[in-house]
């Protein structure tokens, strides 16, 4: 039988990558290569050239900063037309959210059925977005909702989140936290994707809008 789509299927489970190899089969899907890292993985899509590429988010790997979607984004810079589906067990709002701002086409669970993960695959491998009835309904749920720091980030990530909104340099925030730059760099990362910012600007004006400062942070310890 010739196999009518190529994936690239990326994800630190051994044991999972095989399963799913092996089963995509009986839907004509040939995972024709495999990847459980993500070194030089955007380097190696481009050579592979695969139909679709399937990518975890959570790696297990020395730099904690670096995880599928930054791959994803490097991949979309090099490659526009990249068709990219993101397989997760995180289901995070955020995560959804950043995966579709990127350009990924799909967001599929890995608790979702193997019928669901090659509807994903065959829909994407035409150029088409695929949302699934759950993730669907997280998305249409998460346009509804404010995203308020108070209610989003953890006590550490809202103090950190308060002294860059008032201005403070990452060295100050560092020293001011009792914590390394490099954790205050991981910390920053974590609130700018669940409050879907970037910019210095953004942060300042989500903060006026919340009435965040660092006089009423201090008022409440």
């Amino acid at each position: 039988m010739e196999f009518k789509i190529r994936v690239f299927l990326a994800d630190d489970h051994r044991l999972l990558v095989a399963g799913f190899r092996d089963v995509l089969r009986n839907y004509d899907v040939d995972v024709v290569e495999v990847a459980y890292s993500l070194d030089r993985l955007a380097q190696r899509y481009l050579e592979v050239n695969p139909d679709v590429l399937v990518i975890d988010v959570r790696f297990d790997s020395k730099n904690v900063e670096e995880n599928g979607l930054d791959v994803c984004e490097e991949i979309m810079r090099l490659k526009p037309s990249a068709k990219i589906i993101v397989f997760s067990q995180f289901d995070d709002q955020y995560i959804i959210e950043k995966s579709y701002k990127i350009g990924v086409l799909a967001f599929v669970r890995k608790d979702e059925s193997i019928e669901v993960l090659n509807e994903a695959i065959q829909t994407v491998a035409q150029g088409k977005e695929y949302f699934s009835p759950e993730i669907a309904r997280l998305l249409a749920w998460s346009a509804v909702k404010e995203r308020s720091p108070n209610r989003l980030l953890d006590d550490k990530e809202m103090k950190a989140f308060t002294l860059l909104a008032d201005g403070a340099s990452l060295s100050e925030i560092s020293t001011q936290m009792n914590l390394s730059t490099k954790t205050v760099g991981v910390l920053l990362k974590s609130l700018k994707n669940k409050l879907g910012v970037e910019s210095q600007a953004d942060i300042t004006k989500l903060a006026i809008r919340h009435g965040i400062t660092t006089t009423a942070l201090k008022t409440k310890n």
